[in-house]
């Protein structure tokens, strides 16, 4: 927010640097302070007098057999009465405590590649992550004004969070680039899209399609090269290249009490978080390889740690999975990207191309829009809907806008109680809301079946509907879709289609954005498809994915 505030500052009589660097430091003050609220309200000493609890912060712990395992711990009192002690000069206790059962909840780190880090060093270029990045000392070394190039390495929602950050908050002086093979991995072409949009708007350069690989000199300036030999100045390297739980597991000798684990997953574990090799521990967040990756987020954490605590503490009939189906997926930038539940490419998996409805609506057009249009950017604002074909019910969503996370919190209350797109046409929404467009597309796909305008007519009505339901799935059986030798055809289309939904070629457009189309859309344009195959100049200034799209064609056969 603060970011955004010193966009609107004008500079033109003054040092635009200067001024930027004071939006800065106000920026890290306010974040000062909202961090500070929330580590007050999280303070260790409120749990420290809880009965039947022994709070211990360790410099080090590690299990010594199966249920014994070495701690080094800190006087509490450093912590919990307040005391100005600094770490070298706290007091230790070593001891060993034993225990018939273990939960593990020890998150997960910001990954640092190896030879990056490596080149960077040798180069001269401080490199950082997300984590450090915020700390005093390093966010001030931005306001250095020898930081001129940062080059965020990584295309997740947290490098979008920061390139748009520090577009804003850098302005004229400061030149951000995003380095990714791809922007938000695992979401759907239409929230990249969207994503790409919002990031060139804020003047964040896109390298999309490419991998760092190096980091040299050229002619006395350090450039970042990429796998396709082309480089890019560089004075500041922020690793958003994902976590991995692997450093905190490692310390803890695993292995001495028969605990599983690999790098990248975490504790193996079942759906109920307990370890598949040593029955007594149990694992939870980040570090439980039954946690998806993509699923791997605060809230997540949260619901998994009391799900673990009661898997391991109550009789097995009143356990249950620990994992939640639905985690909101939310990136926050301005405006917000989020989606849930299935995926288009998922539900090409499962459904076919034509197997399921799908609704995409931008929020140009809208009133809402219309009336914020002037402080707001709506470019790139959407809500798009994908349901079941036959039942309505709702499979997942994605959205961009101000209030998307909002949005999908309503979306995500609808894919636990498998709510169709008919009953939420029928829960009114206060106009002109952000979420009145959420119930304009599930009308608009309850209403396009004759079964879903029944649904409007009385109980009679919906009888009717049920009905006609009941015998389109007669219908769909009478197709013989499930027989073995059509249902392996099926599967490997929609597979195919899966993948073309996914996958994208990024152009360039005529204003030098970035730009995605799948390879499905390319593949439906005829005219394309043919000119990408012959090796003819397309109308589109295709920048990266064209071997990758003839590689998908050809699998096809």
């Amino acid at each position: 927010k603060m970011s955004a505030a010193s966009n609107i500052v004008d500079d033109t009589n003054q040092d635009a640097r200067e001024t930027d660097r004071k939006w800065l430091k106000l920026a890290r003050r306010q974040a000062n302070e909202a961090v500070g609220k929330v580590r007050g309200r999280e303070d260790p000493s409120r749990i420290g007098d809880v009965p039947n609890l022994d709070l211990e912060f360790v410099q080090d712990c590690h299990f010594m057999s199966d249920h014994k395992m070495k701690i080094i711990s800190y006087d509490n009192s450093t912590w919990l009465e307040g005391n100005d002690v600094s770490v070298a000069n706290a007091t230790l206790t070593e001891k060993i405590i034993s225990s018939k059962k273990f939960i593990i909840a020890t998150g997960a780190s910001p990954i640092l590649p190896e030879a990056l880090t490596k080149a960077a060093t040798n180069a001269g270029v401080p490199y950082l992550t997300y984590r450090s990045l915020l700390r005093p000392n390093s966010f001030d070394k931005l306001l250095d004004t020898t930081t001129k190039n940062i080059v965020i390495v990584g295309g997740g929602p947290t490098a979008c969070e920061l390139g748009q950050s520090l577009s804003r908050l850098g302005r004229k002086y400061l030149n951000v680039s995003i380095v990714a093979p791809e922007i938000l991995p695992g979401e759907g072409v239409t929230l990249q899209e969207a994503a790409i949009r919002i990031l060139f708007n804020d003047n964040c350069n896109l390298h999309l399609g490419h991998r760092a690989v190096d980091v040299i000199e050229n002619g006395g300036s350090p450039v970042l090269v990429m796998n396709d030999n082309s480089s890019i100045p560089v004075d500041c390297i922020i690793f958003c290249t994902g976590r991995s739980p692997e450093s905190s597991l490692k310390s803890l000798h695993l292995d001495k009490a028969g605990i599983a684990w690999t790098a990248n997953k975490g504790v193996t574990v079942n759906s109920y978080l307990r370890s598949k090799t040593a029955r007594h521990v149990y694992a939870s967040g980040d570090c439980a390889s039954a946690v998806p990756l993509g699923d791997r987020r605060s809230i997540h954490a949260g619901w998994t740690g009391f799900n673990v605590v009661r898997n391991a503490l109550l009789p097995w009939f009143l356990r249950s999975r620990a994992t939640h189906p639905f985690v909101p997926r939310v990136a926050y930038l301005d405006p917000e990207i989020a989606g849930a539940g299935m995926s288009a490419a998922e539900c090409i998996l499962r459904f076919g191309a034509d197997g399921y409805d799908s609704f995409h609506v931008p929020e140009d057009g809208n009133d809402r829009a219309d009336v914020e249009s002037r402080e707001r950017f709506t470019d790139a604002n959407f809500v798009e809907l994908r349901a079941e074909k036959i039942s309505g019910r709702l499979l997942g969503a994605s959205a961009c806008g101000p209030a998307a996370a909002e949005i999908i919190n309503e979306v995500c209350l609808a894919l636990v109680n498998r709510l169709t797109v008919r009953q939420i046409a029928r829960t009114l929404h206060a106009y002109p809301s952000h979420g009145y467009l959420l119930y304009r597309i599930s009308t608009a796909l309850a209403m396009q079946k004759i079964s879903g305008l029944l649904a409007g007519c009385g109980v009679f009505g919906r009888f009717l509907g049920a009905q006609l339901r009941n015998f389109a799935r007669v219908v769909t059986i009478f197709k013989f879709k499930w027989l073995p030798w059509k249902k392996q055809s099926m599967l490997k289309l929609s597979r195919w289609q899966a993948k073309g939904s996914s996958n994208a070629l990024v152009l360039q457009t005529e204003k030098g954005r970035p730009s995605l189309l799948s390879f499905i859309d390319a593949y439906n344009n005829e005219t394309l498809c043919t000119q990408i195959l012959c090796g003819n100049n397309t109308s589109l200034d295709i920048r990266h994915g064209q071997r990758e799209f003839t590689e998908w064609l050809d699998a096809k056969g």
